[in-house]
């Protein structure tokens, strides 16, 4: 996702472009994502603040603030349909816990001149139809068909030029004072750029898997609900999110479905994958029958993994490395459509030596 963002904005500004998928592309944790995304740049603005200080911290959510909207003005202009939608969240403290943290971290914010407002238990029982301790309401989160998004993106890099190879899987790479070399199976690519936009490090960028843990995250997708069912789920305007640790989100899709996601854990072995796959996603349904008592009985149409790469301190890493000149990485987006988008703009800013001053919070040589 990120790499054909990348892609598209460096055809447009007239460079020329390569684009290598060693699979097919849009077959692996992009067009598995939930398609969720988020304007925040880590679920705790308040311990950023306490690791990396306030102007670092307010940096860092001023970009992620601004990401989902910028992704809708490129999507729009642009022409991409895929779906996006984009609404405010609503971060549900469970019933009966003190609020006292999450008021603290709106507190936080809204000091830092980021954008959220609280809401009262009756607040979010009348939109969400939820029985809460209260709310956190996050604006400009929403969802987007994350294949369809990133075959958009990549059609629009295409009729600018870039030339596209799947089933390019890159075998090595060397470098010197001038530039990097990519070497494939039967050829090379030598350039002054580099982008490396594949998730999670690989092998050949084995000292960088230290800044990020893999874990998986879990999904459900139910069937379309039963229109007696949906008159008991409030509003459904929003995005739900809570303070849970990995926490969930849910939404309700256009075919009156719920996709709920969550449950993100350290990856499994191979040999448990299929084991684990249906413990958690049986899991989800469970977490979510108690969130919303209408829905028991709903089976779920899908369940599926998502891989994911966390960053150790939970922003994503955008930018240079000076272990591996000539080359450019995008990590730890989460396949967070907002957030793949802001590592692409940062990175293609790098290569066109127009950096704004708040990229280097998301570099690897940051301090957060």
């Amino acid at each position: 996702m990120a790499g054909a963002m990348a892609a598209q904005a460096c055809a447009a500004a007239g460079m020329k472009v390569i684009l290598l998928e060693a699979g097919r592309i849009g077959q692996g944790g992009s067009g598995r994502a939930t398609g969720l995304l988020s304007s925040e740049a880590c679920e705790s603005y308040r311990e950023l603040e306490s690791r990396a200080g306030k102007r670092a911290a307010k940096a860092v959510f001023t970009l992620a603030e601004r990401a989902p909207r910028e992704l809708a003005a490129a999507v729009k202009r642009l022409g991409i349909k895929a779906g996006l939608d984009l609404r405010d969240a609503v971060r549900l403290l469970p019933a009966g816990v003190p609020d006292k943290l999450l008021q603290r971290e709106m507190a936080a914010r809204k000091d830092a001149g980021l954008t959220g407002s609280w809401m009262s238990p009756a607040m979010v029982q009348r939109q969400a139809a939820v029985v809460s301790g209260g709310a956190l309401k996050l604006p400009d989160w929403g969802f987007v068909d994350p294949y369809k998004l990133t075959l958009g993106f990549l059609s629009a890099a295409i009729k600018k030029g870039t030339k596209v190879y799947e089933r390019s899987r890159i075998t090595r790479i060397t470098f010197n004072r001038k530039n990097a070399t990519a070497f494939l199976d039967g050829g090379a690519i030598t350039t002054e750029n580099l982008i490396i936009c594949i998730g999670e490090p690989t092998p050949l960028f084995k000292p960088l898997q230290r800044h990020l843990k893999r874990e998986d995250r879990y999904a459900v997708l139910t069937e379309p609900l039963p229109a007696a069912v949906r008159a008991e789920l409030g509003h459904q305007a929003a995005l739900l999110t809570d303070t849970d640790m990995p926490p969930h989100q849910l939404w309700f899709t256009a075919d009156d479905r719920v996709l709920f996601a969550g449950a993100d854990q350290k990856r499994p072995a191979e040999r448990l994958h299929a084991q684990t796959l249906v413990q958690r996603t049986g899991q989800l349904m469970y977490e979510l029958t108690r969130l919303y008592p209408a829905i028991s009985g709903a089976r779920p149409a899908y369940g599926w993994d998502v891989p994911l790469a966390h960053p150790v301190d939970h922003v994503l890493y955008a930018g240079a490395h000076r272990n591996f000149p000539h080359q450019q990485f995008a990590f730890g987006t989460s396949h967070d459509p907002a957030r793949a988008y802001l590592a692409s703009r940062i990175i293609v800013r790098a290569i066109q030596r127009k950096p704004e001053k708040d990229d280097e919070h998301f570099s690897f040589a940051r301090n957060l």
